[in-house]
C-alpha cells in the first residue's frame, strides 16, 4: 500500500521556510543535576494533576454503564461510512538479535492482516476519555477488545472489565464533570488507550489524523472540528498533531474515565490492534502486527523536518532512574558510551521538530527499548540503531520497531540483556547488560 503524499496537512509555510523551530545544538547535552531537577518537576506536576483530576472527578457525577460489545459499527445503529480500505496486510523483515558474545538469532520475517480501515461519521454518541470506545443505545464499538483474550492485560482496568465469560458484555465506571455533561457540536475521535506515550500516539493516534484528513472532501469543512484528545498528551505530540491541520480546529481534552456526548462524531478506526501481553508467549501475528502503512505515513508527513545532510551524529539514550526497564549496570554502560564519543540524549528534553531533526542527523542511535526509538522512522537510508532488548524471546515482541526501521530502512541490532529477575520475567523489569558485547557490536557496526 502506497504511503500518503508528503504534503498531506502540512502547512507550505512552516514546511519549506524553517521546519525546525529553534533547531538543536549539535554540542546539546542536558546535564544530570538540571535532568534529575526536570525529572523532579514532572513528579510533583503529575502529583498535582493527578490530585486535582480526582478533586475534581469528586465533584461530577459518577457513571456505572453494562454494554454489549459491538461486533459491527452498524450495530450502534445509524451512520455514514465515509472511507474504507478492506483485505490490508502488512509485512515485517526478520529481527536481528544478538545473544551473548554476538550470537545472532534471526526470528521470521512476517506477512500478516491488519484490521479493515474506516472513516465513520455517526450522531448522538458518547465517547470515554483514554479509551477508543463509543457509546449508544446500550452498545459500545470498540474493536480491538473483541481481539483481546484471558492472556492479555486489561489496558483500562480502573474504566472497563468484561462482565460474562464470553466476553462481549463489559462494565463501564465513568463519570461526567461538575455541571453536567459535556457536549460536542462536531467531534473528531483522537482518545486511545496509552495515548500519553509517544509511540502509540505517533503510530495509533496521528495515522488516523492523517487518515481523516485525507477523507475530508467527503465532508463539510465549513464548521470547526473538535479534535478529542485525551488529557495528558504530551506537549511534543500536540505540537506533531497541529502541524499536520490545515482546516479550522480546536482542541477539546478529555479525562481519563470521562463521558463527553456528540452531536456528530467523526470516528477513524483503529490501524492496527495493539494488544498488550507482558506476561505470556507473543503471538507477532496477532498481538502487535504494527500497521507499515500507518509508520510510512507519519515518515511522509513529517519529511519537510528531517535534515537532508550526510548524517554524522552518533547518539545515547540514558535511561532515567526513575523509568522501569533500569539499566542495573549503567555507570559501565554509560562509561563505555562515553569512551566511544556518543552524545547523551534525553529525547523528552527536545521539542517535536527538535526530535525529528536529532534523529534524522544520526547516523548512530543506542539505547534500552523505549519510546524514545519511535523516532527511529525519521532516521536516514543505511544509518544503524542498537536497542538493548530483554532475552526472554517467548513474551517479548521483538518487531516492536523493526516496521519503523524498515521503512526508513535503518539497519537495526537488538542486543539482548539479562532480566534482573530471570524466574520471573516481566518486561518492563529491570536488567544487566554485558559490555564486553556492546562494545564489540558498537565496533562491529560503526
Amino acid at each position: 500500500m502506497p504511503a500518503s503524499s508528503t504534503s498531506v496537512g502540512l502547512p507550505p509555510a512552516r514546511a519549506a521556510a524553517n521546519p525546525v523551530e529553534g533547531g538543536a545544538s549539535r554540542d546539546r547535552v542536558v546535564p544530570a543535576a538540571r535532568n534529575r531537577m526536570n525529572t523532579f518537576g514532572q513528579r510533583v506536576r503529575k502529583g498535582l494533576k493527578y490530585r486535582f483530576d480526582r478533586f475534581t472527578r469528586k465533584l461530577g457525577r459518577d457513571h456505572r454503564w453494562t454494554l454489549r460489545l459491538a461486533n459491527e459499527p452498524a450495530e450502534l445503529g445509524e451512520l455514514k461510512t465515509l472511507a474504507r480500505l478492506a483485505g490490508r496486510q502488512t509485512a515485517f523483515t526478520s529481527p536481528r538479535l544478538f545473544d551473548r558474545q554476538l550470537e545472532v538469532i534471526r526470528p521470521p520475517a512476517i506477512e500478516t492482516a491488519v484490521p479493515d480501515l474506516y472513516l465513520l461519521e455517526l450522531n448522538d454518541v458518547a465517547v470515554i476519555g483514554a479509551t477508543m470506545a463509543v457509546v449508544r443505545d446500550g452498545r459500545v464499538l470498540h474493536p480491538e477488545l473483541l481481539h483481546t483474550e484471558p492472556i492479555h492485560d486489561l489496558k483500562a482496568p480502573d474504566i472497563y472489565e468484561f462482565s460474562d465469560p464470553g466476553r462481549r458484555v463489559l462494565t463501564f465506571k465513568t463519570y461526567t464533570r461538575f455541571g453536567g455533561r459535556r457536549r460536542i457540536r462536531r467531534g473528531v475521535h483522537l482518545l486511545k488507550e496509552h495515548s500519553a506515550n509517544y509511540y502509540h500516539w505517533l503510530f495509533e493516534c496521528l495515522p488516523r489524523l492523517i487518515y481523516f484528513i485525507e477523507n475530508i472532501r467527503g465532508i463539510r469543512p465549513d464548521e470547526k472540528f473538535t479534535l478529542l484528545v485525551d488529557h495528558n498528551i504530551q506537549e511534543q505530540g500536540l505540537d506533531a498533531m497541529r502541524r499536520l491541520i490545515r482546516f479550522p480546529f480546536e482542541i477539546e481534552k478529555v479525562r481519563r474515565g470521562e463521558v463527553v456526548y456528540c452531536d456528530q462524531l467523526l470516528y477513524p478506526s483503529a490501524f492496527w490492534y495493539s494488544l498488550d501481553n507482558s506476561k505470556h508467549r507473543v503471538d507477532p501475528y496477532r498481538d502487535y502486527a504494527v500497521d507499515k502503512y500507518a509508520v510510512e505515513m507519519i515518515r511522509a508527513a513529517f519529511r519537510p523536518l528531517m535534515k537532508r545532510e550526510k548524517p554524522s551524529r552518533k547518539i545515547y539514550l540514558p535511561r532515567l532512574s526513575t523509568q522501569v526497564r533500569r539499566i542495573i549496570n549503567a555507570d559501565q554502560v554509560e562509561a563505555l558510551m562515553r569512551a566511544r564519543g556518543l552524545e547523551f540524549i534525553y529525547p523528552h528534553e527536545f521539542s517535536f521538530p527538535e526530535q525529528v531533526e536529532l534523529f534524522s542527523s544520526a547516523q548512530l542511535v543506542v539505547g534500552a527499548t523505549g519510546a524514545a526509538f519511535s523516532n527511529l522512522v525519521f532516521m536516514q537510508p543505511g544509518t544503524r540503531a542498537v536497542i538493548f532488548s530483554p532475552k526472554q524471546m517467548e513474551v517479548f515482541n521483538y518487531y516492536i520497531f523493526q516496521q519503523q526501521a524498515d521503512v526508513a530502512r535503518v539497519e537495526l541490532a537488538h542486543l539482548l540483556t539479562v532480566p534482573a529477575r530471570p524466574d520471573h520475567f516481566y518486561v518492563h523489569d529491570d536488567f544487566y547488560l554485558n559490555c564486553d558485547d556492546l562494545q564489540t557490536l558498537i565496533e562491529r557496526i560503526r
